[in-house]
């Protein structure tokens, strides 16, 4: 997977591009990060209530944090605070600094998407698609995905297989697509399009989620992405956990929504609750080549090409 491996002592950058958890505190942060074998490096005004509508901090000193940590020599990796709402502001700041002689890591999902697909386009950077740290400090019961966050930043592990569900026929045949993945949070992704960061789905397989969606905003983001062309000349789709907001009868509709898109797609689609806001998201590496094999078993195969070729 041509991950940059870490070792232990390695720092591990904080940033909180999106909203704030005030009731978090940095030595939580710290205390989690250490328990993984690494150091924290969190700015001493990470967050503060009240400087902006939606976010940890105003926008300018969120976009300081992140141009330091990416700037900066001496880490790999950066692991966001929290996710909902803000990264995409950062964009325009990021557009003034060039990256390009570096190689980082972001780990993160939901809103963090946008910075995620940005350094996709921009630097061909890998973004590791996993729970934030917010929800690691809170002690919220995650033990496979820690244990999975614990080998994927280490290197210690050969091959990290997911079970995925066929979604229509073209899953069921028994293909093995080897390709690289992209997407993340459905509503990000939509958002991307027009940008200097739009996804790029040509030849890859396309992953989504979301959260606090109802079934026409699920039916029109698809709708949007399509008529965008973003489900041309893609190898596959991989739905993961939709939670849908339900309509004033108290009907969700988002399985709908999706059932009738993906009725007409003539390419493989597979699903999986493991990936996105429910209690279980699975760490996935996008921007990764991964084997994507269908049949009675799907699944979804992550290679580690480091120990591979030892």
């Amino acid at each position: 997977m041509d991950l940059d491996f870490l070792k232990k002592g390695d720092i591990i950058d904080v940033v909180a591009s999106s909203f704030g958890d005030f009731k978090v505190e940095t030595q939580s942060i710290e205390r989690f990060i250490e328990s993984l074998g690494y150091k924290a490096r969190i700015p001493e005004d990470l967050q503060k209530e009240g400087e902006d509508l939606f976010s940890a901090h105003t926008k300018e000193i969120r976009a300081r944090h992140l141009i330091d940590a990416l700037s900066s020599e001496d880490s790999k990796i950066v692991w966001m605070f929290r996710g909902g709402y803000g990264a995409m502001q950062l964009i325009p700041e990021l557009e003034k600094h060039d990256f390009s002689s570096k190689n980082k890591i972001l780990i993160g999902f939901s809103d963090i998407t946008a910075l995620g697909l940005y350094f996709e386009s921009k630097y061909g950077w890998k973004f590791i698609h996993a729970r934030m740290l917010s929800s690691f400090a809170k002690n919220e019961d995650a033990p496979r995905e820690l244990e999975l966050m614990k080998s994927l930043l280490s290197g210690e592990w050969d091959k990290i297989e997911y079970n995925l569900s066929a979604l229509n026929e073209e899953a069921k045949k028994e293909v093995c697509i080897e390709s690289q993945i992209t997407g993340g949070n459905l509503a990000l992704t939509e958002c991307s399009l027009g940008t200097s960061w739009q996804i790029d789905t040509k030849d890859k397989i396309l992953f989504i989620e979301d959260v606090g969606v109802r079934g026409y905003a699920v039916d029109r983001m698809l709708e949007h992405m399509k008529q965008a062309k973003c489900f041309e000349n893609i190898d596959a789709l991989i739905i993961g956990n939709i939670m849908c907001m339900p309509e004033a009868s108290g009907k969700a509709l988002c399985d709908g929504a999706i059932a009738r898109f993906i009725k007409d797609l003539e390419i493989p689609v597979f699903g999986s609750d493991d990936f996105g806001h429910g209690k279980v998201n699975l760490p996935l590496v996008l921007n990764a080549t991964v084997e994507l094999i269908g049949g009675t078993t799907p699944r979804l195969v992550f290679q580690n090409k480091v120990i591979d070729e030892t």
